[in-house]
């Protein structure tokens, strides 16, 4: 089970502790607890999920406004993935300290046997996405060039085996989330 999984379901307790000793504790244990120590550097935690369609009562796949099937996450260890299922992959940046954090980089690798759907980042977060190959796996190339005014992909996806995502600034008391989705070979 991912660390990300363990520490929602083993938080839920630890809240309901807290919680409890909070409401029926007695005014000297309320005042001997102090509060948990926030972590001093940038924390990273990174889920997975298998994109299914939602289905109705009969079996029918839901379906939004513009038609499109509704998508369900179900978490990878609650997942038998197959050739062609689409995986989303959910990194968390969370910035707890009272400074920015700058110059960020986080590297990922992508086996061969998926293919990265680049489009599935959100640009607008102000992330970097670099690509890099089996054959030159230090030399990372952006993801995305800008071509008389559009945003043209530059990556081979049969080669991609590397990603590093760039973010300048994580401002402090933030938390940011960068998706992107890969389809089983």
């Amino acid at each position: 089970m991912p660390a990300s999984h363990r520490f929602a379901r083993l938080s839920v307790p630890g809240v309901f502790a807290v919680f409890f000793c909070l409401i029926f504790g007695a005014g000297a244990a309320q005042s001997d607890m102090s509060p948990p120590a926030l972590p001093d550097t940038v924390q990273i935690t990174l889920a997975g999920y298998t994109l299914t369609p939602e289905l109705t009562d009969t079996g029918a796949p839901v379906l939004d406004d513009d038609g499109a099937p509704v998508m369900v996450r179900v978490p990878l260890d609650e997942s038998v993935v197959t050739p062609g299922d689409r995986v989303l992959y959910v990194i968390t940046l969370d910035n707890p300290t009272a400074d920015p954090a700058l110059n960020l980089s986080l590297g990922a690798s992508v086996p061969a046997e998926v293919v990265l759907d680049p489009f599935s980042f959100d640009p607008a977060q102000g992330v970097l996405v670099q690509w890099a190959d089996a054959q030159t796996p230090d030399t990372f190339i952006p993801l995305f060039e800008e071509i008389d005014a559009e945003h043209v992909m530059t990556a081979d996806l049969n080669a991609l085996r590397a990603l590093r995502l760039a973010l300048p600034e994580l401002p402090p008391a933030t938390q940011m989330h960068v998706e992107y989705t890969v389809t089983l070979r």
